[in-house]
């Protein structure tokens, strides 16, 4: 096995839509997000927003057959490190987000958890 020099580096998470138009607003308002970019195949679309400087990216993927998309249960929520976790959270309801029960505290953390207009789980979470 080889010695890698410059291993991977972690920079997106892909979320799999139905409306990336309504998901690409959603998270421009809901998480302040810009989109940056776009991929438009015969295929599929995809739309890359991007947060603050040195966050990553949330790429929306589209289908353009229209098939089916199920949210499973084999994956974990995105998750956000937030500075004022009620502001972000109301934010979020505000562009079309489910709250997902209250705000919790996790030792020093305070959590929030909401839901997408899709589906999607968003951890955020404001360190103590």
């Amino acid at each position: 096995m080889t010695e890698q020099t410059n291993p991977a580096l972690f920079t997106f998470v892909k979320l799999t839509v139905r409306d990336i138009d309504a998901m690409t607003r959603f998270f421009a308002k809901g998480f302040d997000m810009t989109h940056v970019d776009t991929v438009d195949t015969p295929e599929f679309r995809e739309h890359m927003m991007a947060g603050k400087k040195g966050s990553a990216t949330i790429v929306l993927f589209h289908w353009k057959d229209g098939r089916a998309i199920e949210i499973g249960n084999g994956w974990g929520p995105v998750g956000l490190i937030s500075r004022d976790v009620e502001s972000d959270r109301a934010r979020a309801i505000a562009a079309g987000a489910s709250p997902r029960g209250e705000i919790v505290n996790f030792g020093k953390a305070r959590i929030a958890f909401v839901k997408t207009p899709e589906g999607h789980e968003i951890e955020m979470m404001q360190m103590g």
